[in-house]
């Protein structure tokens, strides 16, 4: 199965036909499902005069799970009027989308959620030319509003070992950083966002005095990538100096956009171990290994 065009095409011309809308081209959709990143997430777009973020759950919602695609909006701050709207995923054959039929959402000064559980099934996501080449096509078109700016269009994509997807922090005179305090190492980047390891030389909150705490930080984001939530599933590792029989631990988050958000373990390894062969010559190397993670992009 192939497209009448190029994807990169399709989504040109639909910024141009359609003015009132955004689109979240999703690729490599089949690692959502391998890795198990149950909701998707765009940044944060400008329609109708409001700000708003896209949710696709590619292997179904709550009661939907297994089934169906499930597909919400939702605002980001308040709504003061009533909108006309609706979610969509495009025919990469046809030109055309596959709508449940125009909604309204209402004045809501809260964030609130509009969607549907049962967008559209798998069978019909991939025998009808919604998916193609791993990609998929969703978005929001509003009706009603005058189109002042062109659509926008947005790329998420998950990829299996990023450029440097190993990094490792060589710890030099480690007796000389003062326990009591938290270190990280200098920044790096992996995927379109900057990185860096966090530990605690005696542990953190209920592990103070019990474990060595590892975390990886991210925090903020290079050139101009779209400021929005990272999912990253990454192993944090103490190196063994010897027989390279590694202490390692496996953990996945969605970081915010925010920087200097961690993820890790505050029970990372007992202080006790924490000598031979890890802690050789005063030198610990701590590491991080990224297995997949996020990237978004305008397009």
């Amino acid at each position: 199965m192939s497209r009448p065009i190029p994807i990169e095409e399709m989504v040109r011309l639909f910024k141009i036909h359609h003015p009132t809308s955004h689109l979240f081209k999703i690729d490599n959709f089949s690692l959502l499902k391998k890795h198990g990143v149950e909701k998707v997430e765009s940044s944060v777009f400008d329609l109708a005069g409001h700000k708003w973020t896209l949710s696709v759950y590619p292997n179904g919602h709550k009661s939907a799970k297994g089934t169906h695609v499930s597909i919400f909006l939702m605002n980001q701050v308040s709504v003061n009027v009533l909108l006309t709207y609706e979610l969509f995923v495009v025919s990469q054959l046809e030109r055309k989308w596959h709508t449940h039929g125009r909604d309204e959402f209402d004045t809501n000064p809260e964030p609130s959620t509009e969607g549907f559980l049962r967008f559209i099934s798998f069978a019909d996501l991939e025998r009808k030319g919604f998916l193609i080449g791993d990609c998929c096509m969703f978005g929001v078109k509003f009706y009603g509003i005058e189109p002042a700016n062109p659509g926008t269009a947005e790329r998420f994509s998950l990829i299996e070992k990023p450029l440097n997807h190993k990094v490792t922090w060589m710890m030099s005179k480690f007796s000389s950083f003062n326990p009591g305090k938290v270190h990280q190492s200098n920044e790096f980047v992996v995927g379109a966002r900057k990185w860096r390891i966090e530990v605690h030389p005696r542990g953190y909150n209920e592990e103070k005095d019990k474990s060595f705490s590892v975390y990886l930080s991210a925090e903020g984001f290079i050139n101009n990538a779209p400021k929005t939530k990272t999912y990253a599933k990454f192993k944090l590792r103490v190196l063994d100096q010897v027989s390279w029989n590694h202490v390692e631990k496996t953990d996945s988050e969605w970081f915010d956009s925010e920087p200097d958000i961690q993820s890790g373990f505050e029970d990372f390894m007992p202080l006790g171990k924490l000598d031979e062969p890890y802690l050789v010559k005063d030198k610990l190397y701590v590491g991080v290994e990224f297995e997949v993670i996020s990237t978004t992009n305008y397009c």
